[in-house]
C-alpha cells in the first residue's frame, strides 16, 4: 500500500493542499517524527495566523521581537494565506508590535485574506484607517479584507485616490465602522472591489453583542452615537476625490446590506437606496448578479428597489424586512393589486432571475391569487424565499405557487421550512417533500469565511 511518503515531495505537496481545510490532520503530520514530513507539512500549519496587538508596551515589545523573529522564516511568512489581527485598548502606531508589523508586511507577500477586529479597541483613533489602508498598499496579493468596529475617521488631506494605483481587492466585508471621512476613504481607494458585505445599525447592542468591554467604555467608544450607517452611499456614488473612477454599484457583482437601523430618518440606508433609485430609475448595474438586503424596509422601498435593481444579468435578490420595522402586509397586498391593474409585467425585466427572497409572508388571499402571475413573468425563477409565516397551512400555499410558475423547484419561509416541488415534466408536481430549512451562503453575512473557499 503507497503512503504519503512515497510519493515525490511534488505529488505529496499537492496532498497537503487539500488537507488545508483540516488543521488538526496536519498539526498530527507534524508530529509523526518524521523529517521529511515534517518539513513539508509544517508550513501548512502556519497558512491562517492570528495576532492580537495591545496598548501595553510590555506585552507589545516582547510581540514585536516574537513578529520580527517569525518573519526572519522565509519558509512560514511565504506560507500564510490568513492573518486575522485583533486590536485591544487604545490604537497607537508607535506601539512596538504594531509598528514592527507594518515594517514586516511587505514579507508575506502570498498573504490573500485579512480580518481586523477592533470592537475591543477603548479609544478612537485617526490614525487607525489610514493604518488599515497601508495594509491593502503593502499586500500585493490580499483580495478579501473584513473589518469589524472600526469607527475611527482620518482627513486624507490633499490626497487624490485618482492617482494612486488600484489595488487587486476583491472582497471586502464591513461591520459597524464610521464611514464618513474613515473606512470609506478604503471602499473609494478599492475600484476592483466585485463582492461587497456591509453591516450597521443600532451601535450599543452590536458592541454588546461582540465586544467584552465593559458598558462604560462602550459608551465612551460610541461617543454618542446611537446608530451607524453601513456606508450604503459610498457604493452607489463615484469617490469624491476619483469622480472618474465608477460606483462600486455599477463594478460589483455581489452586494449584501444589513441593518437595523432607523429607516424614519432621512439620512438612513433605506432613505439612501429610496432616493437613490427615484434619481436614477432606469440605470441597472451591468455587473451585479446577487444582492441582499435585510433592513427595516417598507412597501414604497421594496418597489423602488426592484425597479431599481431590475436587469436582466440578476441571479439572486433578496429582500428581508426586519420584524419591528415599518413593513405593513396590508400595504404589499395594495402593491400587487396596483401592478397587476398596471399590465401584471413587474417581474419581466428579471430575464435570468433564479432565487428571490420577498419580505412578505406570501399568504394572504390577494397574495396566493395575485403574487403567482407575476413571479411567472420571470423565466427563470426556480428558488422562492418568503419571510416567517405564522399559518401552518404551507403546503397549500407551496402548491399554489409551483401550479402557476412552471420554472419553480423549491418555496421556503426562511427559518421555517422549504417544499422541494417534484414534477414529471410540465406536468403540475406530483408531490411536495418537506424539509427542514436550511440557510443558504448567499443569504448570509460571509464575512471573510476561509481563506480557501474564494
Amino acid at each position: 500500500m503507497t503512503v504519503l511518503l512515497d510519493l515525490s515531495p511534488e505529488l505529496a505537496t499537492i496532498v497537503l493542499d487539500y488537507l488545508v481545510p483540516y488543521p488538526q490532520t496536519l498539526n498530527n503530520l507534524c508530529l509523526a517524527g518524521n523529517h521529511t514530513l515534517l518539513a513539508l507539512a509544517r508550513p501548512y500549519t502556519w497558512q491562517e495566523v492570528d495576532i492580537t496587538l495591545s496598548d501595553n508596551r510590555k506585552t507589545s515589545a516582547a510581540l514585536a521581537d516574537r513578529l520580527l523573529a517569525f518573519c526572519s522564516d522565509s519558509a512560514k511568512v511565504i506560507a500564510i494565506r490568513s492573518l486575522n489581527i485583533t486590536f485591544t485598548g487604545s490604537f497607537n502606531y508607535h506601539t512596538p508590535a504594531i509598528k514592527t508589523l507594518s515594517e514586516s508586511l511587505w514579507r508575506i507577500k502570498n498573504l490573500t485574506h485579512m480580518t481586523i477586529n477592533c470592537v475591543n479597541n477603548t479609544h478612537n483613533s485617526w490614525t487607525q484607517p489610514r493604518y488599515i489602508q497601508s495594509f491593502i498598499e503593502e499586500l500585493p496579493s490580499l483580495q478579501s479584507l473584513t473589518i469589524d468596529g472600526c469607527i475611527d475617521t482620518y482627513h486624507a488631506g490633499g490626497e487624490d485616490l485618482a492617482d494612486l494605483p488600484i489595488p487587486p481587492l476583491r472582497h471586502l466585508a464591513a461591520r459597524f465602522c464610521g464611514v464618513d471621512d474613515g473606512i470609506s476613504k478604503i471602499w473609494s481607494y478599492c475600484s476592483n472591489l466585485e463582492v461587497v458585505e456591509l453591516a450597521g445599525g443600532l451601535a450599543e447592542r452590536f458592541f454588546k453583542e461582540n465586544s467584552s468591554l465593559p458598558l462604560d467604555e462602550i459608551h465612551a467608544k460610541v461617543d454618542g452615537t446611537s446608530e451607524y450607517l453601513t456606508g450604503m452611499y459610498y457604493i452607489l456614488n463615484p469617490p469624491h476625490n476619483a469622480p472618474d473612477r465608477p460606483a462600486i454599484l455599477y463594478t460589483a457583482k455581489t452586494i449584501k446590506l444589513i441593518s437595523d437601523a432607523n429607516a424614519a430618518t432621512n439620512n438612513s440606508d433605506c432613505w439612501t437606496l429610496t432616493w437613490f433609485f427615484e434619481v436614477h430609475p432606469d440605470e441597472p448595474s451591468e455587473t451585479l448578479t446577487e444582492i441582499f438586503l435585510e433592513l427595516s424596509i417598507g412597501v414604497y422601498t421594496l418597489g423602488v428597489f426592484l425597479s431599481g435593481i431590475r436587469s436582466p444579468i440578476l441571479e439572486r435578490v433578496g429582500v428581508v424586512a426586519l420584524e419591528d420595522g415599518i413593513w405593513v402586509p396590508s400595504e404589499f397586498d395594495e402593491f400587487l393589486v396596483e401592478v397587476t391593474d398596471t399590465g401584471g409585467l413587474f417581474f419581466e425585466g428579471f430575464e435570468s432571475l433564479q432565487e428571490l427572497v420577498l419580505p412578505c409572508d406570501g399568504m394572504s388571499q390577494t397574495a396566493l391569487s395575485l403574487l403567482p402571475p407575476l413571479l411567472a413573468r420571470a423565466p427563470a425563477l426556480q428558488r422562492l424565499y418568503f419571510a416567517f409565516a405564522d399559518s401552518e397551512d404551507l403546503a397549500t400555499a407551496a402548491g399554489k405557487y409551483a401550479e402557476t410558475v412552471s420554472t419553480l423547484r423549491a418555496v421556503a419561509w426562511r427559518n421555517i421550512c422549504e417544499f422541494c416541488l417534484v414534477r414529471d415534466g410540465g406536468t403540475p408536481p406530483l408531490r411536495l417533500e418537506k424539509k427542514v430549512y436550511t440557510a443558504t451562503r448567499w443569504q448570509e453575512w460571509n464575512g471573510i469565511g476561509k481563506w480557501w473557499e474564494m
